[in-house]
This record gives structure tokens, C-alpha cells and sequence, in this order.
């Protein structure tokens, strides 16, 4: 097996794949699913029994605002450094339990000393969970964080009167890190952990704004917007961030714009941002897609077909709209769609060998 792993090496080396010398095989082995399952849920179970032993027995002394701040900072860093220094499920998700109930302790902290003013309290919360997303040395808990500070941003644009404008945000975010992961090889986990969790927090935050009007009044502040941001901003700059992902793919495959294939490819976008402007999170689920096929992301093409489809479900069981409207409304988007795609597919520089190849 050694001399077939050096043979495979010396061939991808004088093809030019590889360079350097041969990695050192370390033999450590990935344990099983079932195995890291059972870890991890003896970790949340440990945790939950001391966490829940330290509520009970120190419940007096939690209700200082310093109290519930220097606990929750100390359980955070402690959680830091067990991840750092350990590489083990069960600790790695005991140190993450342990990392969530500081910060929660931190979040009433937080609030506290803010004198439960939405505004602070939650942009404070967003910066917090940023920088965990950034330093703590876990994929898991780096989605966490992210997905954590995208919410905790919502709450605090909500509280502003411009909730409309998170979806657009989210999506800017989740794109830039999703378009440059293999920018950065060596930050290539820490990004896709970090878009991971733009992403699972995008696709709810737009369903609630969908849902927002009839189900959840509670997002959408009494307070007063900006005068100079209206709600149909939020679509244009969804819009936006569409043809600016379409653009850094074709700039990736050097398609220049006088080219009929970007242009083609341009214009079927921006059409297809026109016609979605009343049906929302059709262009978001599309962006999606586009980042996942683009990075070979399977995971993250499957969250976009699934946000797409629940999107469209939503659209088409909307009871202020006709029936009628709404199926011509799909029917359109899907020819615009087809049409472009013919056109995409007879503009391509594909030569005649390939075809038959």
C-alpha cells in the first residue's frame, strides 16, 4: 500500500497536480458518524447536568449583572482553550454546551447593562458573536456564532424599522465568503464554516420575513424607518448582490462582457430579478444554488433547492394574490429561464471535437 501511495505521489508530481515532498501519513483515523452521535450527545447530556447543578446551587448569585458577565466570559474561555488544546467529540461538543450557556450569561449581562434597549443590546450581540465566529478554533461553533450574529443583526435592524434589509445583507455576506473560499487555503475551513452559518440563518430570516405581515408581528418594530430607506430597497439590493455573484463566476471562467455568453448570461439575470421582484426569495434561493454548483458544494446546492422550493411553495399558497396571477407569474419566470439557458447553451465556445467527446 506504501509503495502504491509513493507511485500515485511521483505521478501527480511530474504532472505538475502536486508539489513538494510526500505528506507524512500521521495514521490517525476519523471515527464513525454513530460513534461521534453518541459522543456528542454524552457531551450535551454532561453539560446539561452541570450547567443545571451550578444554576440551581449559585441561582443567588447569577442575578448580579458582573456576576452573570465574568462567569459567562470565563466559561467562553474555557470552552476556547478546550478547543484549542483538545481534539476529542466529546469535549469538543462539552466545551461548545458550555461555550452557548456563557453566552447567555454574557447576553442578560448584556441587557442588563443596556437597560433592555433593543438597539444596543442586540448590535452588541452581533458584534460578540462575530468575533467567536472568527476566533474560536471549532467548525461547529464558528456556525453557530455566525448564524447567531446574523439573527442578533436582524433583531437589531428590526428594532430600527429596516428589517427589510437583512435578507439583502445576509446574502452579501454568505456570497463574498462563499466566492473567495479558495482565496485563502489556509482560512478555507474557518470561511465555509462562517458562510455555512450566513446561510442557514438567511434562509430562515427571509421565510420570517415572508410570514412576517400575517404570523410574526413581533419582528417588525413600531419604530420608525430611515426616511430615506423604503421597504423595496431590501429586494433591489437582493437584486443587486444576484448579478454581482453572476458576474464574479463569469469573471472566474474569463468571460468578458463583450462576449455573447456574459451578456446573455447578464441580461437573463437581470430579468430574472425583474420578474421575481414580487415573488420574494426566488433570487435568493437561486444564489444559492449558483454558489453550490460553482464550489462543487453539495451540501450547500441542497439548501438551495430546498430554500428555493419552499419559496415557490410559498408563493404559490399565497392568499393575497390570484391563482391565476401566480401561475402566470411562475410560468413566465420558467420560459425567461428556459430561454436564456437555450441561448446560454448555442453561445458557449465549445468546439465540435468536445461535443462528440
Amino acid at each position: 500500500m506504501t509503495w502504491q501511495i509513493r507511485q500515485m505521489w511521483a505521478t501527480l508530481l511530474k504532472a505538475g497536480l502536486v508539489e513538494g515532498r510526500q505528506p507524512v501519513d500521521t495514521g490517525t483515523l476519523d471515527s464513525p458518524w454513530y460513534v461521534k452521535a453518541l459522543l456528542a450527545f454524552s457531551g450535551w447530556l454532561a453539560a446539561l447536568f452541570f450547567l443545571g447543578f451550578l444554576g440551581i446551587a449559585f441561582s443567588f448569585i447569577l442575578r448580579s449583572t458582573v456576576v452573570n458577565f465574568f462567569i459567562g466570559t470565563m466559561m467562553i474561555g474555557g470552552a476556547f482553550f478546550m478547543f484549542h488544546f483538545q481534539k476529542n467529540e466529546f469535549l469538543e461538543h462539552l466545551s461548545l454546551a458550555a461555550s452557548l450557556a456563557g453566552q447567555v450569561l454574557v447576553a442578560t449581562a448584556i441587557f442588563k447593562l443596556f437597560d433592555y434597549s433593543e438597539n444596543g443590546a442586540w448590535l452588541t450581540m452581533s458584534l460578540l458573536q462575530a468575533t467567536l465566529a472568527v476566533l474560536m478554533p471549532s467548525f461547529v461553533h464558528r456556525v453557530f456564532s455566525s448564524f447567531f450574529a446574523m439573527c442578533a443583526f436582524s433583531m437589531a435592524l428590526s428594532s430600527m424599522g429596516i428589517s427589510f434589509m437583512v435578507s439583502g445583507i445576509a446574502l452579501l455576506l454568505a456570497s463574498l465568503c462563499w466566492l473567495n473560499e479558495f482565496s485563502l487555503p489556509q482560512q478555507m475551513e474557518k470561511i465555509r464554516a462562517i458562510g455555512y452559518g450566513l446561510v442557514l440563518a438567511l434562509i430562515p430570516l427571509k421565510g420570517s420575513a415572508l410570514f412576517g405581515s400575517n404570523s410574526q408581528p413581533w419582528r417588525h418594530s413600531q419604530a420608525p424607518s430611515l426616511l430615506w430607506i423604503e421597504p423595496w430597497m431590501g429586494e433591489v439590493l437582493i437584486a443587486l448582490v444576484t448579478l454581482y455573484v453572476v458576474r464574479s463566476l463569469l469573471q472566474r471562467y474569463d468571460q468578458t462582457i463583450p462576449e455573447p455568453l456574459p451578456v446573455i448570461a447578464l441580461l437573463g439575470t437581470f430579468l430574472l430579478c425583474i420578474i421575481s421582484m414580487e415573488m420574494h426569495g426566488i433570487t435568493v434561493g437561486v444564489v444559492i444554488i449558483l454558489l453550490g454548483f460553482s464550489g462543487s458544494n453539495r451540501r450547500l446546492l441542497g439548501l438551495g433547492i430546498l430554500s428555493l422550493l419552499f419559496y415557490a411553495s410559498y408563493y404559490y399558497y399565497l392568499l393575497d394574490t390570484t391563482l391565476l396571477n401566480k401561475s402566470l407569474s411562475l410560468l413566465i419566470i420558467g420560459l425567461v429561464m428556459f430561454v436564456f439557458r437555450w441561448l446560454m447553451r448555442y453561445s458557449l465556445p465549445v468546439k465540435k471535437a468536445a461535443q462528440h467527446a
